[in-house]
């Protein structure tokens, strides 16, 4: 930045490298203006390490927004880019909420235009330029946020069907025991969503594990009406049809009650009053099995 007579002529470039160049002291003003709940990570009781985090992130945000200024407009669409998603992905692993993210985004934009103003007056920067860097700036800045919230949603909605699916796992457990026999203990309640999991991913669990025989349990379920026996019913199609010999165990006597109403037939599968009486049948030990 080179000053001509009593007024500086100062490019878009010169601006962002000004700020660049500021930006450690943009960023301690940040930290001074930030004051978060306790266990949020942008408390003043935040961990060195957090610190450290929130220190080159905020270098980057900085970066980010003021490459706007640049001619080339594609490197500003890439460190958006990549900002959005550095950042977005940190404070979804961090558990920061957004508004919180979004909070500490609106001071940091107040900090950088606070230097650009001191720029203004240091310089007496015309006030044509001045609006045409205020137009600037706080379209970037519009962006990040945007770009920010789309991005904390994407990742947001990963995690929450990745932990989703591991419960779903969970709760349709395919144990193997020994000799190409498997268990599959039902517990809990079973609605139509959950019905239709076990129908989908039981079979094929139990050919990915290699299981002939599957110890289907229903000790653990607190009631079972017909709904749910017409579900169990199509279970037990299926595994006949690839192969499969489904036997039950843990049926009381309320519910073999159900079993004998009129539609309902388990055929000709092989039923035990518990889980250890099936075992003992099958000549499974205690020792070959952990549940």
């Amino acid at each position: 930045m080179e000053r001509e007579d009593a007024q500086m002529s100062l490019t878009d470039k010169s601006l962002y490298d000004y700020i660049v160049k500021n930006s450690a002291k943009i960023t301690e003003k940040w930290f001074t203006l930030m004051n978060g709940k306790d266990g949020s990570i942008y408390s003043k009781k935040s961990s060195s390490s957090v610190k450290g985090l929130l220190e080159n992130q905020h270098a980057s945000t900085i970066k980010t927004a003021m490459s706007a200024f640049l001619e080339d407009q594609q490197a500003f669409s890439d460190n958006l880019s990549n900002w959005a998603k550095d950042v977005a992905q940190s404070r979804v692993d961090l558990g920061t909420p957004a508004h919180e993210v979004l909070q500490a985004l609106s001071i940091t934009r107040k900090t950088i235009w606070d230097e650009i103003e001191l720029c203004i007056l240091m310089y007496r920067i015309p006030t044509e330029t001045v609006l045409k860097w205020s137009s600037i700036f706080h379209c970037a800045f519009d962006q990040l946020n945007n770009q920010f919230g789309s991005m904390y949603h994407e990742f947001t909605q990963d995690r929450f069907f990745a932990q989703q699916k591991l419960i779903q796992e969970l709760s349709i457990p395919v144990i193997p025991i020994i000799n190409h026999i498997g268990v599959f203990p039902l517990i809990g309640n079973i609605d139509s969503i959950r019905a239709k999991l076990i129908l989908e991913q039981v079979p094929e669990r139990c050919l990915l594990e290699k299981i002939s025989y599957l110890l289907i349990d229903l000790s653990g379920i607190a009631v079972i009406d017909t709904i749910i026996l017409h579900e169990l019913l199509k279970l037990i199609k299926v595994l006949h049809f690839i192969g499969i010999k489904p036997i039950l165990s843990g049926i009381r006597p309320e519910v073999a009650e159900t079993i004998e109403q009129p539609g309902i037939s388990l055929g000709e599968v092989e039923t035990y009053a518990t889980l250890k009486q099936a075992f003992s049948k099958w000549g499974i030990e205690r020792n070959d099995y952990s549940l």
